[in-house]
């Protein structure tokens, strides 16, 4: 698992209007460390949310950074894409707008 790779997930609940995709955003080391149960993700939307806050991924729809959730990687069942470079720099220009860290 990778930071940037696009994964369907498999919620113990399903909600009305849940996304069942989510991009990886934690950092490699936490995400080759199999003892941690969690990774952090944030939903793939199939609509474009609006704001600063949303990243447009071409092949998969819109990230969401209002969604960053920890995500069981039980409940990970298959990588489904992987977002461009140019996608992951739109990513993090949005996280540091979202965490005021520009």
């Amino acid at each position: 698992m990778q930071r940037g790779q696009i994964w369907a997930y498999r919620p113990a609940l399903r909600r009305p209007g849940q996304s069942l995709l989510r991009l990886i955003l934690s950092a490699e080391g936490v995400n080759r460390d199999p003892a941690l149960p969690v990774v952090i993700g944030a939903q793939v939307l199939d609509r474009d949310p609006g704001g600063l806050l949303s990243v447009h991924l071409d092949a998969h729809g819109w990230l969401s950074l209002l969604t960053i959730e920890p995500v069981l990687r039980s409940r990970l069942d298959e990588h489904v894409g992987t977002a461009t470079p140019d996608e992951m720099a739109a990513v993090e220009v949005a996280l540091s707008a979202m965490l005021d860290m520009g």
